[in-house]
């Protein structure tokens, strides 16, 4: 008999690889599916079917797309094992496949449409629909006659289509248990009321009047948990949304005849009366398909939630503002609505009365006083506490753009960007005048700087030295309003400045080209993952970029940077016709200069989000790692005016700098073998 694993084994030398050696193929019937994120030579996907004992298998170049009139090539290659559906690691240096192989995505599917697969594989019409974390639906490979193996696959339309391509969801499921969330689970609410629509912690929601109730859909089964009535047209919104499985949390909305909620018409259109003014208003979510998503942090629920809502009149999706809900409450106040409800941005979904949730009402909001978190000064704060000055002044005369629209920037921004900021003493780099003005950095803050602003104290050389640190919106927009282009916020914080939070490799080309930056990024973060790290990227802003390892507690910056330093030699090894760590600018010989010294108390780094003090009002840009790949990948692509509109696309990029502390012991454990053999 023919053994399909005949070429897996022949091209594979098992006392070099860790890749497993297999075992005869057995058939279990589990139907599986594993895509492995490939960085080989050139980055790919491999994805890979089981059937008949082994896993059929297609490199996928370019990954893929949720839009089905995005066709991607996929080339059928050798047969792998079973046991590779949990292969993951480093396949060492002249080894076949020789790179980075990580598990992307793993679930079961099945044949549709032809449901043998000889006589499938016959017609080259392989249609299968997936069931896992990131990749859900149906799904096409179609062979062509372009050449031996070569496949096309595209996405099939139907209730996924057209969503992002990091996953069908928008958020990263990996260890999201699988679980269902009942609908006669008691809902979260606020617990205690409060005065503060001012904290970059909490995003700010309106409270309806109607009847609060979670919402279910269970393929064409729709129910509400606190009524046996189901309104035709909420039923109708419901099974709309994107999805097969879906538990949400909301308000059940009815408008009276001046557009405001109405309890009463609510209650006649539950007893079968008209329907007029209908509508679900839905906040949260607290299940997709079979994943329980309560222990995700709210902001990622509420973005999970917004790709499933379609455009539907009685089902809408309600939105927020993040870190000031003072022109919110505003608003309500003057809508003639009870309040706003504040909740953490971090917080999970539990059951009940939770601090994290607090009510403010608009009766007070009038005369409340906004309290600043944190503050050392005993002056009273006023609601203004800042005022903005020079507005029409420009700073960036190529684009016409002005400090005004500098600091419309920062406020649109300031929901992702003040958690990066957070606790962290502040060094400023003003520039009054513009980006062709004289410019100076500032450490100390100055007399006669507004009481209300947060200070820390940092020793430094015999004397105490005020440092900013901003927390809020107003703190952020007032240094702005001084000229601060950009901002450089420690690595580590006020009360552990000692333990950076993250470790840092600042690629710098200086006169390199930007190809060569990317190149080496790529190879930054293959060693890194290759090594059981999950390592993020960003542009500088300017011509380089930043890869970052955020760190768990206990680490120094002398760890951080002699780790960075085994990893920079690494990759000048690897690529030393363009990557150095030769210090002096003018022995680099025109390479890209791999700092790892950046990893030392005092030294800062520019955060996400920062704009730069450049041509083209760029601005420092998380990147997904694949973006690498684009062709046509530039700085100039993120500036001040693109940058909104992505992280509404995307989402923060970078959260996990904040979320995903990693233990560098087994990875320099793994490093220290590749500096040893390659």
């Amino acid at each position: 008999m023919v053994d399909p694993l005949a070429e897996y084994r022949k091209k594979r030398d098992f006392r070099a690889t860790p890749e497993p050696e297999p075992a005869p193929p057995a058939r279990r019937g589990n139907d599986v599916f594993v895509v492995h994120r490939h960085e080989a030579r050139q980055l790919h996907y491999d994805l890979r079917l089981e059937h008949d004992g082994v896993l059929k298998s297609w490199a996928v170049p370019r990954g893929f797309s949720f839009d089905p009139g995005d066709k991607h090539l996929a080339v059928r290659t050798e047969d792998h094992p079973l046991e590779y559906e949990h292969f993951h690691g480093r396949i060492p240096k002249g080894q076949y496949g020789a790179g980075t192989m990580q598990i992307w995505d793993r679930g079961r599917y099945e044949l549709v449409k032809i449901p043998s697969w000889e006589e499938a594989m016959e017609r080259g019409e392989l249609k299968v629909v997936l069931h896992g974390r990131r990749l859900r639906g149906e799904w096409h490979l179609v062979r062509t006659r372009q050449a031996k193996n070569s496949w096309l696959l595209f996405k099939s339309k139907d209730l996924y289509a057209g969503h992002s391509r990091a996953s069908a969801l928008g958020i990263d499921l990996d260890t999201t248990p699988a679980a269902n969330v009942p609908l006669t689970l008691p809902p979260m609410r606020w617990q205690g009321e409060g005065e503060k629509a001012h904290d970059s912690d909490f995003v700010f929601e309106m409270e309806f009047a109607g009847l609060r109730t979670l919402a279910e859909k269970r393929g064409e089964a729709v129910a509400l948990a606190a009524t046996d009535a189901m309104p035709a047209a909420i039923a109708a919104g419901l099974r709309a949304l994107r999805c097969h499985t879906a538990v949400l949390d909301g308000v059940l909305v009815a408008l009276g005849s001046d557009g405001r909620p109405d309890p009463a018409a609510l209650a006649q259109a539950l007893a079968g009366g008209t329907a007029n003014g209908l509508a679900y208003y839905a906040f949260d979510l607290l299940q997709w398909e079979e994943f329980d998503l309560r222990n995700h942090a709210l902001l990622e629920r509420k973005a999970g939630l917004r790709t499933l809502l379609s455009d539907h009149a009685h089902v809408q999706f309600v939105d927020h503002v993040a870190g000031d809900g003072t022109a919110l409450l505003a608003a309500i106040v003057q809508a003639g609505l009870p309040a706003a409800i504040a909740k953490r941005i971090t917080s999970p979904y539990r059951s009940g009365p939770d601090p994290a949730w607090l009510r403010l009402p608009a009766a007070n909001a009038a005369a409340a006083p906004i309290p600043p978190p944190r503050r050392q000064a005993q002056n009273p704060p006023t609601p203004a506490r800042w005022r903005p000055s020079n507005l029409e002044k420009v700073y960036w005369p190529a684009e016409g753009y002005t400090k005004g629209d500098l600091l419309t920037y920062y406020r649109s921004i300031a929901d992702v960007l003040l958690p990066h900021l957070r606790d962290r003493p502040l060094h400023l780099n003003r520039f009054p005048d513009g980006i062709d003005g004289k410019s100076f950095y500032q450490r100390e803050v100055k007399e006669g700087a507004p009481p209300w602003l947060r200070v820390a104290p940092i020793p430094h050389d015999g004397a105490s030295v005020p440092h900013h640190v901003v927390d809020d919106l107003d703190t952020l927009l007032h240094v702005v309003n001084l000229g601060s282009i950009d901002l450089h916020p420690w690595l580590s914080r006020v009360g552990s400045l000692d333990q950076p939070d993250f470790a840092v490799l600042d690629l710098d080309p200086k006169q390199a080209p930007f190809v060569h930056v990317v190149r080496i990024a790529r190879a930054a973060g293959k060693l890194l993952r290759g090594i059981g790290l999950r390592p993020l990227l960003k542009t500088s802003g300017k011509s380089g970029m930043h890869v970052f390892v955020p760190l768990q507690r206990g680490y120094s910056y002398d760890h951080s940077k002699m780790f960075l330093e085994a990893v920079a030699r690494v990759l000048v090894r690897e690529l030393p016709d363009i990557a150095t760590v030769e210090r002096m600018p003018d022995q680099r010989d025109g390479k890209v200069y791999l700092d790892f010294l950046q990893n030392r108390r005092s030294q800062t780094i520019v955060p996400p989000y920062s704009a730069r003090p450049v041509r083209g009002a760029s601005v420092s840009a998380p990147l997904f790692w694949d973006e690498l790949e684009d062709d046509d990948l530039t700085p100039l692509r993120f500036t001040i005016k693109t940058m909104p509109a992505r992280v509404e696309a995307v989402g923060d990029l970078f959260r996990k700098a904040l979320d995903d502390p990693q233990d560098l012991l087994p990875a320099i454990a793994l490093l220290e073998d590749v500096l040893r053999h390659g």
